[in-house]
Protein backbone atom coordinates (compact mmCIF):
# COMPACT_ATOMS: atom_id res chain seq x y z
CA UNK A 1 0.00 0.00 0.00
CA UNK A 2 2.84 2.39 0.85
CA UNK A 3 4.56 1.52 -2.42
CA UNK A 4 1.34 2.21 -4.33
CA UNK A 5 0.91 5.64 -2.73
CA UNK A 6 4.56 6.47 -3.42
CA UNK A 7 4.10 5.44 -7.04
CA UNK A 8 1.03 7.63 -7.37
CA UNK A 9 2.86 10.55 -5.83
CA UNK A 10 5.82 10.07 -8.17
CA UNK A 11 3.50 9.71 -11.17
CA UNK A 12 1.57 12.79 -10.09
CA UNK A 13 4.78 14.80 -9.67
CA UNK A 14 6.06 13.48 -12.98
CA UNK A 15 2.81 14.46 -14.69
CA UNK A 16 2.97 17.96 -13.18
CA UNK A 17 6.59 18.33 -14.23
CA UNK A 18 5.88 17.14 -17.75
CA UNK A 19 2.92 19.48 -18.15
CA UNK A 20 4.73 22.41 -16.53
CA UNK A 21 7.79 21.79 -18.68
CA UNK A 22 5.74 21.71 -21.85
CA UNK A 23 3.87 24.87 -20.91
CA UNK A 24 6.96 26.61 -19.63
CA UNK A 25 9.16 25.54 -22.54
CA UNK A 26 6.51 26.28 -25.15
CA UNK A 27 5.67 29.67 -23.68
CA UNK A 28 9.35 30.49 -23.32
CA UNK A 29 10.13 29.50 -26.89
CA UNK A 30 7.16 31.32 -28.40
CA UNK A 31 7.56 34.44 -26.31
CA UNK A 32 11.34 34.56 -26.68
CA UNK A 33 11.05 33.98 -30.41
CA UNK A 34 8.59 36.87 -30.76
CA UNK A 35 10.69 39.17 -28.54
CA UNK A 36 13.98 38.41 -30.31
CA UNK A 37 12.44 38.73 -33.79
CA UNK A 38 11.03 42.12 -32.82
CA UNK A 39 14.38 43.09 -31.33
CA UNK A 40 16.22 42.06 -34.52
CA UNK A 41 13.94 44.19 -36.67
CA UNK A 42 14.53 47.15 -34.35
CA UNK A 43 18.31 46.65 -34.32
CA UNK A 44 18.65 46.54 -38.12
CA UNK A 45 16.20 49.40 -38.75
CA UNK A 46 17.72 51.51 -35.99
CA UNK A 47 21.24 50.95 -37.37
CA UNK A 48 20.08 51.80 -40.89
CA UNK A 49 18.30 54.96 -39.67
CA UNK A 50 21.24 56.03 -37.50
CA UNK A 51 23.82 55.58 -40.25
CA UNK A 52 21.55 57.29 -42.81
CA UNK A 53 21.29 60.26 -40.44
CA UNK A 54 25.09 60.37 -40.07
CA UNK A 55 25.51 60.24 -43.84
CA UNK A 56 22.83 62.91 -44.31
CA UNK A 57 24.69 65.08 -41.83
CA UNK A 58 27.85 64.74 -43.93
CA UNK A 59 25.90 65.50 -47.12
CA UNK A 60 24.26 68.47 -45.38
CA UNK A 61 27.64 70.01 -44.60
CA UNK A 62 28.63 69.62 -48.25
CA UNK A 63 25.36 71.24 -49.36
CA UNK A 64 25.88 74.09 -46.93
CA UNK A 65 29.39 74.72 -48.31
CA UNK A 66 28.15 74.95 -51.89
CA UNK A 67 25.14 77.05 -50.95
CA UNK A 68 27.41 79.56 -49.22
CA UNK A 69 29.50 79.76 -52.39
CA UNK A 70 26.31 80.14 -54.40
CA UNK A 71 24.98 82.88 -52.13
CA UNK A 72 28.20 84.85 -52.51
CA UNK A 73 28.25 84.26 -56.25
CA UNK A 74 24.69 85.60 -56.67
CA UNK A 75 24.90 88.55 -54.31
CA UNK A 76 28.25 89.87 -55.59
CA UNK A 77 27.14 90.41 -59.19
CA UNK A 78 26.83 94.16 -59.71
CA UNK A 79 25.50 93.85 -63.25
CA UNK A 80 25.60 91.28 -66.02
CA UNK A 81 26.89 93.84 -68.50
CA UNK A 82 29.89 94.77 -66.35
CA UNK A 83 30.64 91.14 -65.52
CA UNK A 84 30.84 90.38 -69.26
CA UNK A 85 32.69 93.49 -70.44
CA UNK A 86 34.97 94.45 -67.53
CA UNK A 87 37.79 91.86 -67.28
CA UNK A 88 39.26 93.47 -64.15
CA UNK A 89 35.92 93.40 -62.35
CA UNK A 90 35.36 89.81 -63.50
CA UNK A 91 38.75 88.74 -62.14
CA UNK A 92 38.00 90.42 -58.79
CA UNK A 93 34.66 88.58 -58.72
CA UNK A 94 36.41 85.26 -59.46
CA UNK A 95 38.99 85.86 -56.70
CA UNK A 96 36.23 86.63 -54.19
CA UNK A 97 34.32 83.41 -54.92
CA UNK A 98 37.58 81.45 -54.95
CA UNK A 99 38.39 82.68 -51.45
CA UNK A 100 34.94 81.75 -50.17
CA UNK A 101 35.22 78.33 -51.81
CA UNK A 102 38.65 77.69 -50.29
CA UNK A 103 37.36 78.35 -46.79
CA UNK A 104 34.35 76.11 -47.39
CA UNK A 105 36.38 73.30 -49.00
CA UNK A 106 38.91 73.22 -46.15
CA UNK A 107 36.08 72.72 -43.69
CA UNK A 108 34.28 70.09 -45.79
CA UNK A 109 35.43 66.52 -45.19
CA UNK A 110 36.14 64.61 -48.38
CA UNK A 111 36.23 67.69 -50.67
CA UNK A 112 38.72 67.24 -53.53
CA UNK A 113 37.72 70.11 -55.84
CA UNK A 114 35.72 73.31 -55.87
CA UNK A 115 35.01 75.48 -58.87
CA UNK A 116 33.17 78.30 -60.59
CA UNK A 117 32.46 78.00 -64.30
CA UNK A 118 30.84 80.78 -66.33
CA UNK A 119 28.19 79.78 -68.84
CA UNK A 120 29.58 79.58 -72.38
CA UNK A 121 28.17 82.13 -74.79
CA UNK A 122 28.73 85.50 -73.16
CA UNK A 123 31.91 84.09 -71.63
CA UNK A 124 34.66 81.86 -72.98
CA UNK A 125 34.34 78.06 -72.64
CA UNK A 126 37.12 78.02 -70.00
CA UNK A 127 36.16 81.10 -67.94
CA UNK A 128 36.23 80.61 -64.16
CA UNK A 129 38.44 78.56 -61.84
CA UNK A 130 38.96 74.89 -60.99
CA UNK A 131 40.84 74.15 -57.73
CA UNK A 132 41.94 70.54 -57.03
CA UNK A 133 43.24 69.11 -53.75
CA UNK A 134 46.88 68.05 -53.73
CA UNK A 135 46.69 65.07 -51.36
CA UNK A 136 50.41 65.20 -50.66
CA UNK A 137 50.50 68.83 -49.52
CA UNK A 138 46.88 69.14 -48.41
CA UNK A 139 46.51 72.37 -50.41
CA UNK A 140 44.01 73.20 -53.15
CA UNK A 141 45.84 74.10 -56.37
CA UNK A 142 44.70 75.47 -59.75
CA UNK A 143 43.94 72.84 -62.38
CA UNK A 144 43.44 73.11 -66.11
CA UNK A 145 39.88 74.26 -66.74
CA UNK A 146 37.77 71.88 -68.82
CA UNK A 147 36.88 73.33 -72.23
CA UNK A 148 33.10 72.83 -72.37
CA UNK A 149 33.10 73.30 -76.13
CA UNK A 150 35.14 70.10 -76.64
CA UNK A 151 32.64 67.69 -75.08
CA UNK A 152 29.12 66.56 -75.79
CA UNK A 153 26.63 67.54 -73.02
CA UNK A 154 25.87 63.82 -72.55
CA UNK A 155 29.51 63.09 -71.64
CA UNK A 156 28.90 62.58 -67.90
CA UNK A 157 32.49 61.73 -67.05
CA UNK A 158 33.80 65.02 -68.44
CA UNK A 159 31.04 67.63 -68.24
CA UNK A 160 28.08 66.01 -66.48
CA UNK A 161 28.85 68.15 -63.42
CA UNK A 162 27.94 71.23 -65.54
CA UNK A 163 25.07 70.18 -67.79
CA UNK A 164 23.03 68.08 -65.33
CA UNK A 165 22.49 70.95 -62.81
CA UNK A 166 21.90 73.44 -65.65
CA UNK A 167 19.25 71.12 -67.11
CA UNK A 168 17.56 70.82 -63.71
CA UNK A 169 17.76 74.57 -63.16
CA UNK A 170 18.48 74.15 -59.45
CA UNK A 171 21.07 72.87 -57.00
CA UNK A 172 21.68 69.22 -57.86
CA UNK A 173 23.52 66.15 -56.60
CA UNK A 174 25.29 64.34 -59.44
CA UNK A 175 25.43 60.57 -58.94
CA UNK A 176 28.87 58.90 -58.50
CA UNK A 177 30.97 58.99 -61.65
CA UNK A 178 34.61 58.77 -62.73
CA UNK A 179 35.86 62.29 -63.46
CA UNK A 180 38.26 61.89 -66.39
CA UNK A 181 39.76 65.35 -65.87
CA UNK A 182 41.29 64.50 -62.45
CA UNK A 183 40.96 60.68 -62.55
CA UNK A 184 38.90 60.48 -59.33
CA UNK A 185 35.61 58.71 -58.68
CA UNK A 186 33.44 61.35 -57.06
CA UNK A 187 30.01 62.76 -56.39
CA UNK A 188 29.29 66.42 -57.11
CA UNK A 189 26.99 69.03 -55.62
CA UNK A 190 26.49 71.93 -58.03
CA UNK A 191 24.38 75.11 -57.96
CA UNK A 192 23.51 77.12 -61.10
CA UNK A 193 23.88 80.89 -60.59
CA UNK A 194 21.29 83.17 -62.18
CA UNK A 195 21.13 86.95 -62.45
CA UNK A 196 17.79 88.48 -63.40
CA UNK A 197 16.67 85.11 -64.77
CA UNK A 198 19.76 84.59 -66.92
CA UNK A 199 22.23 81.75 -66.32
CA UNK A 200 25.60 83.23 -65.34
CA UNK A 201 27.67 80.32 -64.02
CA UNK A 202 27.71 77.24 -61.85
CA UNK A 203 29.54 76.77 -58.56
CA UNK A 204 30.16 73.38 -57.09
CA UNK A 205 32.23 71.02 -55.02
CA UNK A 206 33.35 67.45 -55.75
CA UNK A 207 33.62 64.88 -52.97
CA UNK A 208 35.98 61.94 -53.26
CA UNK A 209 33.63 58.95 -53.40
CA UNK A 210 36.18 56.97 -51.42
CA UNK A 211 35.25 59.16 -48.45
CA UNK A 212 31.62 57.99 -48.79
CA UNK A 213 32.51 54.36 -49.57
CA UNK A 214 34.82 54.16 -46.53
CA UNK A 215 31.90 55.20 -44.35
CA UNK A 216 29.69 52.57 -45.99
CA UNK A 217 32.37 49.90 -45.47
CA UNK A 218 32.61 50.79 -41.77
CA UNK A 219 28.98 49.79 -41.21
CA UNK A 220 28.63 46.26 -39.87
CA UNK A 221 26.19 44.19 -37.84
CA UNK A 222 26.11 40.66 -36.51
CA UNK A 223 29.07 38.70 -37.99
CA UNK A 224 28.99 39.40 -41.73
CA UNK A 225 26.24 42.01 -42.17
CA UNK A 226 27.19 45.09 -44.18
CA UNK A 227 25.80 48.13 -46.00
CA UNK A 228 25.68 49.26 -49.63
CA UNK A 229 24.52 52.31 -51.59
CA UNK A 230 21.91 52.69 -54.36
CA UNK A 231 20.81 55.50 -56.62
CA UNK A 232 17.29 56.95 -56.57
CA UNK A 233 16.05 54.08 -58.82
CA UNK A 234 17.49 51.54 -56.33
CA UNK A 235 20.27 50.50 -58.69
CA UNK A 236 23.32 49.51 -56.61
CA UNK A 237 26.10 52.07 -57.16
CA UNK A 238 28.45 50.90 -54.42
CA UNK A 239 28.81 47.41 -52.95
CA UNK A 240 31.90 46.01 -51.24
CA UNK A 241 31.52 42.84 -53.36
CA UNK A 242 31.33 44.91 -56.55
CA UNK A 243 27.69 44.02 -57.23
CA UNK A 244 25.86 46.19 -59.76
CA UNK A 245 22.19 45.20 -60.01
CA UNK A 246 18.88 46.72 -59.01
CA UNK A 247 17.52 45.98 -55.54
CA UNK A 248 14.29 44.92 -57.26
CA UNK A 249 16.23 42.13 -58.98
CA UNK A 250 17.34 40.51 -55.71
CA UNK A 251 14.06 38.63 -55.25
CA UNK A 252 10.47 38.44 -56.46
CA UNK A 253 9.22 39.97 -53.21
CA UNK A 254 11.44 43.03 -53.71
CA UNK A 255 10.44 43.30 -57.35
CA UNK A 256 6.79 43.73 -56.35
CA UNK A 257 7.46 46.34 -53.65
CA UNK A 258 7.03 49.96 -54.71
CA UNK A 259 7.99 51.88 -51.54
CA UNK A 260 10.95 49.96 -50.15
CA UNK A 261 12.33 53.03 -48.35
CA UNK A 262 9.07 54.04 -46.67
CA UNK A 263 8.76 51.16 -44.24
CA UNK A 264 10.28 50.05 -40.95
CA UNK A 265 9.96 46.38 -41.84
CA UNK A 266 12.70 44.11 -43.16
CA UNK A 267 12.62 42.62 -46.67
CA UNK A 268 13.62 39.00 -47.27
CA UNK A 269 15.65 37.98 -50.30
CA UNK A 270 18.15 35.34 -51.36
CA UNK A 271 21.64 36.08 -52.70
CA UNK A 272 24.05 33.34 -53.84
CA UNK A 273 21.86 30.75 -52.15
CA UNK A 274 21.83 32.55 -48.77
CA UNK A 275 18.68 33.96 -47.19
CA UNK A 276 19.06 37.57 -46.10
CA UNK A 277 17.12 40.53 -44.71
CA UNK A 278 17.33 44.09 -45.98
CA UNK A 279 16.48 47.58 -44.66
CA UNK A 280 16.55 50.75 -46.79
CA UNK A 281 16.58 54.46 -45.95
CA UNK A 282 16.57 57.41 -48.39
CA UNK A 283 19.40 59.97 -48.28
CA UNK A 284 19.22 63.71 -48.85
CA UNK A 285 21.06 63.44 -52.17
CA UNK A 286 18.43 61.10 -53.64
CA UNK A 287 20.44 57.95 -53.03
CA UNK A 288 19.52 55.20 -50.56
CA UNK A 289 21.44 53.42 -47.82
CA UNK A 290 20.82 49.69 -47.52
CA UNK A 291 21.79 47.48 -44.57
CA UNK A 292 21.67 43.71 -44.95
CA UNK A 293 22.50 40.62 -42.88
CA UNK A 294 22.07 36.85 -43.26
CA UNK A 295 18.92 35.42 -41.70
CA UNK A 296 21.04 32.70 -40.10
CA UNK A 297 22.97 35.32 -38.10
CA UNK A 298 19.83 37.28 -37.22
CA UNK A 299 18.15 34.10 -35.91
CA UNK A 300 21.31 32.67 -34.28
CA UNK A 301 20.49 34.00 -30.83
CA UNK A 302 16.90 32.84 -31.05
CA UNK A 303 17.88 29.36 -32.26
CA UNK A 304 20.50 29.08 -29.56
CA UNK A 305 17.96 30.07 -26.91
CA UNK A 306 15.39 27.60 -28.26
CA UNK A 307 17.97 24.80 -28.15
CA UNK A 308 18.92 25.75 -24.61
CA UNK A 309 15.28 25.75 -23.54
CA UNK A 310 14.56 22.39 -25.20
CA UNK A 311 17.67 20.78 -23.77
CA UNK A 312 17.02 22.19 -20.32
CA UNK A 313 13.39 21.06 -20.28
CA UNK A 314 14.36 17.57 -21.48
CA UNK A 315 17.03 17.23 -18.80
CA UNK A 316 14.62 18.44 -16.13
CA UNK A 317 12.09 15.81 -17.20
CA UNK A 318 14.68 13.02 -17.14
CA UNK A 319 15.97 14.08 -13.74
CA UNK A 320 12.52 13.99 -12.21
CA UNK A 321 11.91 10.48 -13.52
CA UNK A 322 14.86 9.27 -11.44
CA UNK A 323 14.51 11.31 -8.27
CA UNK A 324 12.23 10.92 -5.35
CA UNK A 325 9.10 12.86 -4.56
CA UNK A 326 11.04 14.91 -1.99
CA UNK A 327 13.50 16.15 -4.62
CA UNK A 328 10.60 16.79 -6.99
CA UNK A 329 8.91 18.99 -4.37
CA UNK A 330 12.16 20.97 -3.95
CA UNK A 331 12.03 21.83 -7.64
CA UNK A 332 8.51 23.23 -7.58
CA UNK A 333 9.61 26.61 -6.26
CA UNK A 334 12.30 27.34 -8.90
CA UNK A 335 10.03 26.13 -11.67
CA UNK A 336 7.28 28.43 -10.44
CA UNK A 337 9.71 31.33 -10.40
CA UNK A 338 10.94 30.58 -13.90
CA UNK A 339 7.41 30.29 -15.21
CA UNK A 340 6.53 33.63 -13.63
CA UNK A 341 9.66 35.18 -15.17
CA UNK A 342 8.73 33.84 -18.61
CA UNK A 343 5.25 35.40 -18.35
CA UNK A 344 6.70 38.72 -17.15
CA UNK A 345 9.14 38.64 -20.06
CA UNK A 346 6.27 37.93 -22.45
CA UNK A 347 4.32 40.86 -20.96
CA UNK A 348 7.24 43.22 -21.59
CA UNK A 349 8.64 43.39 -18.04
CA UNK A 350 12.40 43.17 -18.59
CA UNK A 351 13.30 43.68 -14.90
CA UNK A 352 12.60 40.07 -13.98
CA UNK A 353 14.00 39.00 -10.62
CA UNK A 354 15.47 35.50 -10.79
CA UNK A 355 16.83 34.29 -7.45
CA UNK A 356 17.66 30.78 -8.60
CA UNK A 357 21.45 30.30 -8.60
CA UNK A 358 21.72 26.54 -8.78
CA UNK A 359 24.26 24.94 -11.08
CA UNK A 360 21.88 22.33 -12.43
CA UNK A 361 19.77 22.37 -15.60
CA UNK A 362 17.23 24.76 -14.10
CA UNK A 363 20.09 27.11 -13.31
CA UNK A 364 21.21 26.91 -16.93
CA UNK A 365 17.70 27.72 -18.06
CA UNK A 366 17.54 30.59 -15.56
CA UNK A 367 20.81 32.01 -16.86
CA UNK A 368 19.50 31.79 -20.43
CA UNK A 369 16.43 33.83 -19.47
CA UNK A 370 18.55 36.25 -17.45
CA UNK A 371 20.85 36.77 -20.45
CA UNK A 372 17.83 37.25 -22.72
CA UNK A 373 16.33 39.83 -20.38
CA UNK A 374 19.70 41.62 -20.08
CA UNK A 375 20.13 41.75 -23.87
CA UNK A 376 16.61 43.07 -24.39
CA UNK A 377 17.10 45.61 -21.59
CA UNK A 378 20.33 46.87 -23.20
CA UNK A 379 18.58 47.38 -26.53
CA UNK A 380 15.60 49.13 -24.94
CA UNK A 381 17.92 51.39 -22.91
CA UNK A 382 19.72 52.35 -26.12
CA UNK A 383 16.45 53.10 -27.91
CA UNK A 384 15.20 55.11 -24.92
CA UNK A 385 18.42 57.14 -24.85
CA UNK A 386 17.62 58.39 -28.36
CA UNK A 387 14.29 59.72 -27.08
CA UNK A 388 15.98 61.84 -24.41
CA UNK A 389 18.69 63.53 -26.52
CA UNK A 390 18.36 66.78 -28.47
CA UNK A 391 19.36 65.98 -32.07
CA UNK A 392 20.88 69.40 -32.82
CA UNK A 393 23.07 69.93 -29.75
CA UNK A 394 23.56 66.45 -28.31
CA UNK A 395 22.47 67.56 -24.82
CA UNK A 396 19.36 66.36 -22.98
CA UNK A 397 16.05 67.36 -24.53
CA UNK A 398 12.84 68.64 -22.94
CA UNK A 399 11.51 65.10 -22.46
CA UNK A 400 14.54 64.23 -20.34
CA UNK A 401 14.09 67.52 -18.49
CA UNK A 402 10.50 66.73 -17.49
CA UNK A 403 11.48 63.21 -16.46
CA UNK A 404 14.38 64.38 -14.25
CA UNK A 405 12.29 67.11 -12.61
CA UNK A 406 9.66 64.52 -11.68
CA UNK A 407 12.34 62.20 -10.32
CA UNK A 408 14.01 65.07 -8.44
CA UNK A 409 10.84 65.95 -6.53
CA UNK A 410 9.73 62.38 -5.92
CA UNK A 411 11.37 62.72 -2.49
CA UNK A 412 12.24 66.14 -1.03
CA UNK A 413 13.95 64.81 2.11
CA UNK A 414 17.50 66.16 2.03
CA UNK A 415 16.88 67.63 -1.43
CA UNK A 416 19.50 70.16 -2.52
CA UNK A 417 20.11 71.57 -5.96
CA UNK A 418 20.75 74.75 -7.91
CA UNK A 419 19.22 75.73 -11.23
CA UNK A 420 20.53 77.98 -13.99
CA UNK A 421 18.41 79.18 -16.92
CA UNK A 422 20.21 80.23 -20.13
CA UNK A 423 18.68 82.23 -22.98
CA UNK A 424 20.58 82.98 -26.21
CA UNK A 425 20.51 86.66 -27.19
CA UNK A 426 19.89 87.66 -30.78
CA UNK A 427 18.96 84.29 -32.26
CA UNK A 428 16.10 85.82 -34.27
CA UNK A 429 18.38 88.49 -35.74
CA UNK A 430 20.94 85.85 -36.77
CA UNK A 431 18.23 83.66 -38.33
CA UNK A 432 16.63 86.61 -40.16
CA UNK A 433 19.89 88.09 -41.43
CA UNK A 434 22.01 85.01 -42.10
CA UNK A 435 19.67 82.04 -42.19
CA UNK A 436 18.84 79.20 -39.83
CA UNK A 437 22.16 77.45 -40.55
CA UNK A 438 23.91 80.19 -38.59
CA UNK A 439 21.20 80.11 -35.94
CA UNK A 440 21.80 76.38 -35.50
CA UNK A 441 25.55 77.05 -35.18
CA UNK A 442 24.78 79.67 -32.52
CA UNK A 443 22.59 77.26 -30.54
CA UNK A 444 25.12 74.42 -30.90
CA UNK A 445 28.04 76.63 -29.78
CA UNK A 446 26.09 77.79 -26.73
CA UNK A 447 25.23 74.19 -25.82
CA UNK A 448 28.86 73.13 -26.29
CA UNK A 449 30.12 75.90 -24.00
CA UNK A 450 27.52 75.01 -21.36
CA UNK A 451 28.37 71.30 -21.58
CA UNK A 452 32.07 72.08 -21.15
CA UNK A 453 31.50 74.10 -17.96
CA UNK A 454 28.47 72.45 -16.34
CA UNK A 455 28.79 68.91 -17.69
CA UNK A 456 26.74 67.61 -20.61
CA UNK A 457 24.63 65.38 -18.36
CA UNK A 458 23.32 68.49 -16.52
CA UNK A 459 22.27 70.50 -19.62
CA UNK A 460 18.74 70.45 -21.07
CA UNK A 461 17.49 72.22 -24.17
CA UNK A 462 13.98 73.20 -23.12
CA UNK A 463 13.14 75.59 -25.95
CA UNK A 464 14.43 76.88 -29.26
CA UNK A 465 17.06 79.16 -27.67
CA UNK A 466 16.62 78.31 -24.00
CA UNK A 467 18.57 75.86 -21.83
CA UNK A 468 18.26 74.74 -18.23
CA UNK A 469 21.17 73.59 -16.07
CA UNK A 470 20.23 71.29 -13.17
CA UNK A 471 23.06 70.96 -10.62
CA UNK A 472 22.30 68.46 -7.86
CA UNK A 473 23.96 68.89 -4.45
CA UNK A 474 25.37 72.24 -5.56
CA UNK A 475 25.16 75.59 -3.79
CA UNK A 476 24.05 78.82 -5.42
CA UNK A 477 27.55 80.31 -5.03
CA UNK A 478 29.08 77.40 -6.90
CA UNK A 479 26.39 77.68 -9.58
CA UNK A 480 27.09 81.41 -10.04
CA UNK A 481 30.83 80.76 -10.30
CA UNK A 482 30.23 78.18 -13.02
CA UNK A 483 27.87 80.64 -14.74
CA UNK A 484 30.68 83.21 -14.90
CA UNK A 485 33.01 80.59 -16.38
CA UNK A 486 30.33 79.76 -18.95
CA UNK A 487 30.02 83.42 -20.03
CA UNK A 488 33.81 83.64 -20.30
CA UNK A 489 33.82 80.51 -22.46
CA UNK A 490 31.28 82.12 -24.80
CA UNK A 491 33.36 85.30 -25.10
CA UNK A 492 36.52 83.33 -25.91
CA UNK A 493 34.87 81.34 -28.69
CA UNK A 494 36.61 81.98 -32.05
CA UNK A 495 34.09 80.27 -34.30
CA UNK A 496 31.99 81.67 -37.11
CA UNK A 497 29.53 83.24 -34.67
CA UNK A 498 29.94 85.04 -31.38
CA UNK A 499 27.33 83.83 -28.93
CA UNK A 500 25.87 86.07 -26.24
CA UNK A 501 23.57 84.66 -23.61
CA UNK A 502 21.82 85.72 -20.43
CA UNK A 503 21.93 83.34 -17.47
CA UNK A 504 20.02 83.44 -14.21
CA UNK A 505 20.44 81.14 -11.22
CA UNK A 506 18.47 80.07 -8.15
CA UNK A 507 18.83 77.52 -5.36
CA UNK A 508 16.16 75.25 -3.91
CA UNK A 509 15.17 76.13 -0.36
CA UNK A 510 12.90 74.09 1.93
CA UNK A 511 10.18 76.76 1.68
CA UNK A 512 9.80 76.07 -2.04
CA UNK A 513 6.61 74.15 -2.58
CA UNK A 514 7.57 72.87 -5.99
CA UNK A 515 10.15 73.07 -8.74
CA UNK A 516 8.31 75.91 -10.51
CA UNK A 517 9.15 78.34 -7.69
CA UNK A 518 12.88 77.69 -8.12
CA UNK A 519 12.58 78.00 -11.88
CA UNK A 520 10.63 81.26 -11.57
CA UNK A 521 13.42 82.90 -9.52
CA UNK A 522 16.11 81.78 -11.95
CA UNK A 523 13.99 82.82 -14.93
CA UNK A 524 13.27 86.28 -13.49
CA UNK A 525 16.96 86.87 -12.86
CA UNK A 526 17.80 85.71 -16.37
CA UNK A 527 15.25 88.09 -17.93
CA UNK A 528 16.52 90.97 -15.80
CA UNK A 529 20.06 90.32 -17.04
CA UNK A 530 18.79 89.84 -20.59
CA UNK A 531 17.10 93.28 -20.47
CA UNK A 532 20.35 94.88 -19.31
CA UNK A 533 22.25 93.14 -22.11
CA UNK A 534 19.73 94.37 -24.66
CA UNK A 535 20.15 97.95 -23.45
CA UNK A 536 23.91 97.51 -23.82
CA UNK A 537 23.56 96.02 -27.30
CA UNK A 538 25.08 92.69 -26.29
CA UNK A 539 23.68 90.37 -28.95
CA UNK A 540 24.89 87.23 -30.68
CA UNK A 541 26.33 87.98 -34.05
CA UNK A 542 27.97 86.37 -37.07
CA UNK A 543 31.69 87.21 -37.10
CA UNK A 544 32.48 86.00 -40.63
CA UNK A 545 30.11 84.28 -42.96
CA UNK A 546 33.08 82.74 -44.80
CA UNK A 547 34.11 80.76 -41.73
CA UNK A 548 30.97 78.80 -41.08
CA UNK A 549 32.20 75.50 -42.41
Amino acid sequence: MVKSIQTKIILLILLVIVVASLIFGGAGILNSKAAIEKDSVQIINLLCTEKAQELNSTLGRIEQSVEIMGEYAETHIESMERLISDAEYRNEYIDTIKGVGLTAARRTSGAVTYYLRFAPGDFSATEGFFQVLNKQTGDFEPHTITDLSKFDPDDIEHVGWYYIPVEHGSTTWVNPYNNKEVDIRMISYVEPIYFEGELVAVVGMDIDFEYISSFIDSISLYDTGYAFLTDSDLNIVYHKQNVHVSVHELSDSLANEENLTNSDKLYDYSWNGESKCLALRPLNNGMCLAVTAPVSEIDAGMNRLVRQILISVTIIMLIFILVSSAIARSLIHPLTELNKAAKELADGNLDVNLTVKSKDEIGMLTESFRETADKLREQMDYINSLAYTDSLTGVNNNTAYQRDIANLFSNTDGLRFSLAVIDVNGLKQVNDNYGHEYGNILISDTAAAAAKIFGRENIYRIGGDEFAVLLRNTTLDKCRKLSEEFLEALQSDEGAVRAAAAIGAAEYIPDDRNYEEVFRRADEEMYRIKSEMKRNGDFSRVISATQTL
